[in-house]
């Protein structure tokens, strides 16, 4: 069946009703549509929402402003007021109740006259308990996340206060930046308005913030990725502080106190200290392969100084060394996605728990040239949790004409570039994506290296230079604005999938121009329709160019190259984004496609962290777009739809077929395109599936069709629990 691209009116992502949640006392959130795509985020402040004194001019009391006249004997004096709201992390805390505490942090950057503040809360209940102790100590709600609570028997003395903020087990006395439970997120704060007193002022001493709050509605069970209310979120408080000295164990900065208020109504206390320069911290993981050689420092260069330029404080662990390679596996061949999925969850720190830190895992191999720079697996248990780096691939000069000194050499050779490329993947496990749509390619860390090479060449965008010598190991304005004041859960490890928030009004994107097809014409084919319940759809298209001229396009228009997105609405009127477990983009670039002729790509459509595309039997309509944007920011894109039909079950044995096939893992064995024997439940049930003896009629059989090249081999080699799939980068 082929059906031709049509230009139409394209929806935005899935729609999902906000939930309520503990409110404590909250509001009830509003009953608003949110949308995955909707993400807050704070903007810098503009010079009115800057005023100088929340609490009046400043003058005498009971003298008009304007008025000229003198004030009344005895003259009053102003006081001094010192507000010094340090750019950095600050900690936070929020109590409306006795019994509720919400925690968290507020980050606080400042660019000459210029600043942005947000923040994000989480939710705790909390037990009011009389001093001196008579028992253990309870762990502070706001370290929950932390797992260093210690019991301690009799009174709190200064010996034993000391051991514990020591240790870090009296969370709210702890140094640094906190972590709290995922599942304890509660809201966003977007400070709109900052305020504070004059050095002089006759009046209070206070900083007073405006902040909309967006309450977060966790995501439903066996999901990752929750939904915000639409702006201004779910409601609008002041806080109004003053500086407290000195402050508190713990807070080493700035310290302030004060109260939240909503409409003028005192809604409770709340707290605000300095803990650190930067915005976010996280650790990072490096296990590598024998015979392949990690990312070093370039002179004053490392990982720490690339995610400096973002605010993160990042720690670095060079973990594993010369770890074995895995029966079966040529490390220098290119590698299969299922292999190289399986070696990254038998190495990775099985104690990690991203409730507790905030933890990425590289692993490096060798592979070769033309394999790909870096993966990033997305699904282990949860998204993003880890990437990969290739040393002995490197810099083919079939990408590009501008890798310099650099062209057909390995990463392992070329240092700068190495460690570039590795920060990059890193940058994808923090939910970054390629610059490249985002606003166009320029010399920053998340613009592909062959987009960073066309930059340095033609010295159009970024630092004009040469490539490698002149690459900026640092993030643009526009991922470090997402690094730093993005919420939480689209950030961190082990938070929302790949890729989300990126489409929302949050980004800043230009306008997009779509080609007409009588000027770009897509086309889409299915090798089966109808198809049955539990059979992935194989699905490919083309682009040809029907014009009289070249037409600059995408020289890639695959899923992996992330140039192409594939969406499906069933009967329900329910659309899932089928994104891909692969992300293979090194060598995607824009050329000009000449006329008559065509790019073609081809996919499997079946599951993805959204769930299964086909889960029930009905009509089901497919869109693809395909959107890239010009140097300069120029945006571009074509449309395409088809309409699939999925046969309901005519027997108990259609019956048992779909209940073998729609299983989670068997979805993420189709993700990573067969060749993952550590996938056992999923090898078992295809493996079952095959040796049935049923009728060529049955569904089941008819199903198979859709595993044509991946189904397990008899001698598939079982010898791993279970496990997730991921992503390639």
């Amino acid at each position: 069946m082929t059906t031709n691209g049509q230009s139409h009116d394209h929806p935005g992502p899935r729609a999902a009703q906000a939930g309520t949640g503990e409110q404590g006392d909250h509001p009830e959130a509003p009953a608003a549509v949110t949308t995955l795509g909707i993400v807050p985020e704070a903007e810098p402040l503009a010079a009115e929402d800057l005023s100088p004194n929340p609490e009046g001019p400043g003058l005498p009391p009971g003298l008009p402003a304007g008025s000229g006249q003198l004030p009344p004997f005895p003259f009053p004096f102003p006081k001094p007021c010192k507000i010094n709201l340090k750019a950095g992390c600050y900690r936070i805390t929020y109590r409306p109740s006795l019994f509720v505490t919400y925690r968290g942090t507020m980050r606080v950057e400042a660019s000459g006259a210029q600043k942005i503040v947000s923040g994000d809360l989480y939710r705790f209940t909390s037990f009011p308990f009389p001093q001196p102790f008579p028992g253990p100590l309870p762990k502070d709600p706001g370290d929950e996340g932390t797992g260093n609570a210690t019991a301690l028997s009799g009174p709190l003395t200064a010996g034993k206060l000391a051991e514990l903020v020591g240790t870090g087990s009296l969370g709210v006395l702890s140094p640094g930046i906190p972590i709290y439970p995922r599942n304890k997120y509660y809201s966003y704060l977007k400070v709109t308005g900052v305020q504070q007193s004059p050095p002089f002022s006759f009046g209070g001493c206070n900083l007073t913030l405006t902040a909309q709050e967006y309450q977060y509605a966790q995501p439903p069970a066996g999901t990752f990725n929750g939904t915000f209310p639409a702006s201004p979120g779910t409601r609008t408080v002041k806080i109004v502080l003053g500086p407290k000295s000195p402050a508190p164990i713990g807070s080493p900065g700035p310290y302030f106190e004060g109260r939240l208020t909503e409409a003028g109504v005192d809604k409770g206390e709340f707290t605000m200290g300095w803990v650190s320069p930067y915005f976010r911290k996280a650790t990072v993981e490096i296990d590598t392969l024998n015979g392949a050689v990690a990312p070093a420092a370039v002179g004053a260069d490392d990982f720490r100084t690339v995610f400096a330029t973002a605010g993160w404080d990042l720690t670095v662990s060079y973990d594993q060394v010369n770890v074995p390679v895995p029966a079966g596996v040529v490390a220098s061949d290119c590698w299969a996605s299922g292999k190289l999925h399986d070696l990254m969850t038998t190495v990775r720190n099985p104690a990690t728990d991203l409730d507790k830190e905030w933890r990425m895992h590289l692993v490096v191999v060798p592979a070769q040239l033309g394999c790909g720079r870096g993966v990033m697996y997305d699904t282990i248990v949860v998204p993003r949790e880890g990437v990969a780096s290739f040393c002995d691939d490197g810099y083919p000069s079939t990408d590009t004409t501008f890798y310099g000194a650099a062209a057909d050499k390995k990463q392992r050779n070329v240092p700068r570039a190495f460690l570039r490329s590795a920060s990059h993947e890193l940058g994808h496990g923090f939910n970054q994506v390629h610059q490249e749509g985002e606003g166009g390619a320029d010399n920053s860390i998340m613009t592909t290296t062959p987009g960073v090479a066309g930059v340095l060449k033609d010295a159009t965008t970024g630092a004009p230079g040469i490539f490698p010598d002149d690459i900026n190991l640092g993030f643009n304005d526009h991922c470090r604005r997402h690094l730093a004041h993005w919420p939480d859960p689209l950030v961190r490890p082990g938070g929302h999938t790949f890729g989300s928030g990126h489409s929302g009004p949050a980004v800043p994107s230009p306008d997009r121009q779509y080609f007409t097809p009588d000027e770009l014409e897509l086309r889409l084919e299915m090798a089966s329709s109808p198809i049955e319940i539990g059979e992935p759809l194989r699905l490919s298209w083309a682009l040809t160019n029907t014009s009289q001229a070249a037409l600059p396009v995408p020289n890639d228009i695959s899923v992996e190259a992330q140039q192409a997105v594939v969406s499906v609405t069933g009967p329900t009127g329910v659309e899932r984004v089928m994104r891909s477990f692969v992300i293979l983009t090194d060598a995607v670039s824009i050329q000009p496609l000449p006329p008559g002729e065509s790019l073609r790509a081809e996919t499997r459509v079946f599951w993805s962290a959204e769930g299964f595309a086909f889960e029930m039997p009905g009509r089901y309509r497919l869109d693809i777009e395909i959107a890239w944007v010009m140097q300069g920011g120029i945006a571009f894109g074509v449309r395409g739809t088809t309409e699939v039909w999925v046969n309901f079950p005519q027997s108990q044995a259609d019956n048992d077929a779909a209940a073998l096939l729609l299983s989670e893992e068997v979805g993420k064995y189709v993700a990573l395109g067969g060749d993952a024997a550590h996938l056992t439940d999923a090898v078992a049930r295809l493996s079952q599936l095959s040796a049935l003896d049923l009728d060529a009629d049955t569904a089941g059989t008819k199903a198979l069709r859709g595993f044509d090249g991946i189904l397990p081999s008899p001698a598939e080699d079982i010898r791993h629990d279970p496990k997730p799939a991921g992503v390639r980068s």
